[in-house]
């Protein structure tokens, strides 16, 4: 039969869980510093290995909510450079 985690191990499972994906992260760093400079490439990767945002942005040290104003700054500036190239386009 298969074991059954008890109650008391499961806050231990989310630092175990965390503490992978920080070494994951410092790993990747290693290979290719370029790539993760920015700290929200960092959260990215770590969505991508299955980590919620507040939980990634905790291991990329900062808060959720400071990726959450950077992915805002990203999109308008994206935004902004679209409409000035459409822009140019139509003179």
């Amino acid at each position: 039969m298969a074991e059954v985690v008890p109650a008391d191990a499961t806050p231990w499972l989310a630092v175990i869980g965390k503490s992978l994906a920080y070494l994951c992260l410092e790993q990747a760093r290693q290979r290719d510093p370029d790539r993760f400079k920015d700290v929200l490439k960092k959260v990215d990767f770590l969505m991508a290995i299955g980590l919620a945002e507040k939980d990634a942005a905790e291991a990329a040290g900062t808060n959720h909510k400071s990726v959450r104003d950077l992915r805002a700054y990203y999109a308008k500036k994206s935004n902004r450079n679209a409409k000035a190239k459409k822009r140019r386009r139509s003179r």
